[in-house]
């Protein structure tokens, strides 16, 4: 009844309005009623709809304050700048000790038009008049962040144009609907990415979801890069895909480990939570909330996780952060379970919006969206690098990828010479398209070393579900572990330049595998392809254990050999039957006699250790093969090298 009643209401006002139109007839206050009207469409969000009665308000009475003030405010809220500034400035003329938010607003709506100077006038009025109390301080911050965005972005705007036009990738890959969200793979060979295009899952569930104009829900799919392009956009399957929306899907560097949005599910936190997957094979798991540790009440979205999937970046609007929205962090603990949200804090979040993160491989370099830091206009992409912990101020990635549109969602991979991101700059195919851009060398990430391949058994030549971990030579850091798969055997790690590394590879019932990689400071990308055969453990198998070194001319065990010898600690702690020869090996460089003792006594070494850390004695003997039995040319610095071994074979199991 109630219901009824109002909307009969709002009938009469449409109809008397019209008829004051049409017949001047004044029936009470005519600009009274469309004032009350307009208020309460503005109240409900409708400024589009709010405008007319507003204006009617004002043509009615120009001396009408209020109207001024919420006919201004609607302008802006509707993308009327102009109008905003023409009807704002009225209301100054006519009664300046108005309620001092309409100085915000005006300063606002001349940074949507770049007449920063003017801008910064009204936002020092605005500082100066608005209330000092403690429940308004927010408002304060905002004021001074605008302000100092319009100090800074002339400067902004006037660097030099340093890069080629940004490219949109075609109507192979956009559709008419928005597409957005790209993430690229460590190697730059897959992008994953949201769309609303018409052949999403739900359209294959029903029509009823279809809204020709914003499309359908949201789904997930990908491209890879091929010898003539992008092939064309496929979705990713079951479960990740739903009849709702599945938005902004990050890997881990191996594809196996994946975090994405899903909203309004069963048993949610929020409006939108971030959830994990994980692949086994060829199948994902279930979908897995994150849960009240990581997920709040409110809205949590659009996840970064690094290549080694030990870390997220997200983007949320929870209570107690800097601005609308701001850029969170979680780590794994030591249990293995994701630890709570840290706020990245006041260098990369202001009180504004802060969203679309991504993480490069080098785990350092993060890329963002903003309109709080000084910009274009819109929402615009910057950097920042963590070194010691902290972030570094954000730079502007500059014209022509910042446009006055909004530009979001960097992502960059492979050799970073190529970034992909999402705009809705003026020409596109849909209103949110997929671009790229080349970008200049200081504004990508820091170059890494990409080791991919097979993991296989050496008997079978069959795919092994192994452990891959990337560990430091020189401190025994454990960096990173993956996990190959076990239907395909892939697996693929990211190492960030500066370190040595220890890949190796294990499974139970296998030997290890290992194999160093020294990435100096000054390295550049590089896809190494790295296929891995593990011997399985059985009497009279022989082995090379790479990672063993040794002092020049000398049986002394090197500190970066401690590595490899604790896995060999392992594997036998691990099988106590097992009784192994320690193999020396040596090339054919110097006099065979000192070639024979050296790797006689360079086997007693490795032996010793072993015995040390608490293998008994007779499980292992040591014995030296000088230069006797090559397993490559002497002729090569490589060949020798491979000759200067240590082998283990196994004697009894």
């Amino acid at each position: 009844m109630r219901v009824s009643t109002i909307v009969i209401l709002l009938l009469l006002v449409s109809h008397v309005l019209m008829a004051q139109k049409k017949k001047r007839v004044v029936v009470g206050d005519p600009g009274a009623f469309a004032y009350d009207h307009g208020k309460s469409l503005y109240d409900k969000e409708q400024y589009k709809d709010a405008i007319p009665y507003f204006e009617e308000a004002v043509k009615a009475n120009a001396d009408n304050s209020d109207a001024l003030y919420y006919l201004g405010l609607a302008y802006n809220y509707d993308h009327q700048p102009e109008k905003a500034i023409e009807t704002l400035k009225n209301l100054e003329k006519l009664k300046p000790d108005y309620w001092a938010w309409f100085y915000y607003e005006l300063g606002t709506a001349l940074q949507e038009v770049n007449r920063h100077k003017e801008a910064i006038s009204y936002f020092d009025i605005f500082l100066a008049k608005f209330p000092k109390d403690a429940s308004r301080t927010l408002f304060l911050h905002q004021a001074k962040a605008k302000r100092n965005y319009s100090m800074k972005s002339p400067e902004v705007r006037a660097m030099a144009n340093t890069m080629e036009a940004p490219i949109n990738l075609g109507d192979k890959v956009n559709s008419k609907w928005d597409d957005y969200t790209p993430q690229s793979s460590p190697n730059g060979k897959i992008i994953y990415f949201t769309s609303k295009r018409k052949d999403s899952h739900s359209a294959s569930q029903t029509e009823k979801y279809w809204n020709e104009e914003k499309g359908w829900d949201e789904d997930v799919y990908f491209i890879e890069k091929t010898d003539n392009g992008w092939s064309a956009p496929k979705q990713l399957p079951e479960p990740i895909n739903s009849d709702g929306n599945d938005f902004g899907t990050s890997f881990s560097g191996d594809g196996q480990n994946m975090v994405y949005v899903a909203c309004g599910r069963d048993g949610g936190i929020g409006s939108c939570d971030l959830y994990t997957l994980t692949l086994d094979g060829e199948k994902w798991s279930a979908p897995q909330n994150m849960g009240n540790v990581v997920n709040s009440k409110d809205w949590d979205s659009q996840p970064t996780m690094s290549s080694d999937g030990n870390t997220i970046i997200f983007a949320s609007d929870r209570d107690n952060g800097f601005g609308m929205a701001d850029l969170y962090m979680i780590t794994k603990n030591q249990f293995g379970d994701w630890g709570a949200a840290s706020n990245l804090g006041g260098v990369i979040n202001t009180p504004f919006t802060e969203k679309s993160p991504f993480l490069s491989s080098d785990g350092k370099t993060l890329y963002f969206t903003s309109n709080g830091h000084p910009g274009h206009g819109g929402l615009d992409l910057f950097m920042s690098v963590l070194d010691n912990g902290k972030w570094s101020e954000p730079i502007n990635l500059g014209k022509p990828l910042n446009s006055e549109d909004d530009d979001a969602y960097f992502t960059i991979g492979g050799s970073g010479e190529v970034g992909y991101f999402t705009s809705s700059r003026k020409g596109g195919i849909g209103e949110d398209d997929l671009y790229s851009i080349k970008i200049p060398e200081s504004m990508r990430p820091k170059p890494t070393v990409v080791v991919e391949g097979i993991v296989t058994s050496s008997k079978t030549n069959s795919p092994v579900s192994g452990y891959v971990m990337v560990e430091d030579l020189k401190t025994g850091e454990l960096i990173a572990i993956n996990k190959s798969n076990s239907a395909t055997g892939k697996y693929l790690v990211v190492l960030p330049a500066g370190r040595t590394y220890s890949v190796s590879a294990n499974k139970e019932g296998y030997f290890f595998y290992s194999q160093v990689f020294d990435v100096p400071a000054t390295a550049m990308y590089k896809d190494i392809t790295m296929n891995i055969q593990l011997k399985p453990i059985e009497k009279g198998a022989k082995v090379v254990i790479n990672n063993i070194f040794f002092e020049t001319g000398k049986a002394t065990l090197s500190p970066q050999s401690n590595v490899e010898l604790e896995k060999a600690v392992e594997l036998l702690k691990t099988n106590p039957t097992m009784v192994i020869e320690v193999g020396g090996h040596t090339d054919n460089v110097g006099d065979d006699v000192n070639n024979m003792k050296l790797s006689h006594d360079r086997a007693k070494s490795v032996r010793e250790y072993l015995v040390k850390a608490g293998i008994a004695s007779e499980r292992v003997q040591a014995k030296g093969y000088g230069e006797s039995n090559p397993v490559a040319t002497n002729d090569t610095e490589e060949g020798r090298q491979a000759n200067r071994r240590t082998e283990f074979i196994i004697l009894e199991f």
